[in-house]
């Protein structure tokens, strides 16, 4: 599952990927990450990773910062700075409605994740390294759609009747390809309003409420 990729185009904004930060998730974001091409990408250092196979420990717990993959992880995000910083995630569909609930907040202290749509969540990355390791105008984000595992039943996804995989998969890889695309701060903000407006409205409050006024609102 280990992947990496650095796609180089002149002058422009640092964007780093990171897939598979914890547990199987890579074995759903390596796909992902292979199906960008370079004409998906701004000008600028593109970075592209897919972890191996971890054990899970939630990105919410600090535990996971001292632990092999999060100290990995944090220098790689020391070495490239990004301007950009996007983690994939995939979660287990039976989990949905404990990541978009209200009381997220009080098991984890975090607020829930914003459904775009098809089961497409977005989401700040977590609080424990926004503040810490990047630039305060930074687009730091996470994805999130349910797992996509070969080995999986179609039982798995019963209790979601209407959940459609390929849509969800094309959702989920048309918002990485407008983050993989923007130029600016400014340009993925505009794209982002204009197709999912009330959604951003909530991230916005959201981030007023994790980071404070002297961080952007999305």
């Amino acid at each position: 599952m280990s992947f990496f990729k650095c796609i180089k185009k002149g002058k422009g904004p640092t964007k780093l990927f990171l897939g598979g930060v914890h547990g199987k998730e890579g074995k759903t974001t390596i796909n992902l990450f292979k199906s960008l091409v370079a004409n998906d990408f701004s000008n600028g250092k593109n970075i592209i990773y897919n972890f191996d196979e971890t054990p899970y420990i939630s990105t919410l717990n600090e535990d996971y910062y001292s632990s092999d993959i999060g100290k990995e992880l944090i220098a790689i995000i020391k070495k490239y700075k990004p301007d950009f910083y996007t983690e994939l995630h995939c979660y287990n569909i039976k989990n949905y409605k404990k990541l978009i609930s209200p009381k997220r907040r009080e098991i984890q202290n975090v607020p829930p994740l914003i459904e775009l749509n098809d089961y497409v969540l977005i989401g700040s990355v977590s609080p424990l390294i926004r503040k810490k390791y990047f630039k305060r105008n930074a687009i730091c984000k996470t994805l999130e759609m349910p797992c996509l595992n070969r080995n999986q039943s179609n039982s798995y996804f019963n209790n979601i009747p209407d959940y459609n995989k390929k849509l969800a998969t094309e959702i989920f890889l048309n918002i990485l390809k407008l983050i993989a695309k923007s130029r600016s701060r400014k340009e993925f903000e505009n794209e982002i309003i204009a197709i999912y407006p009330k959604q951003v409205e909530i991230a916005k409050k959201y981030a007023k409420e994790i980071f404070g006024e002297n961080y952007p609102p999305f």
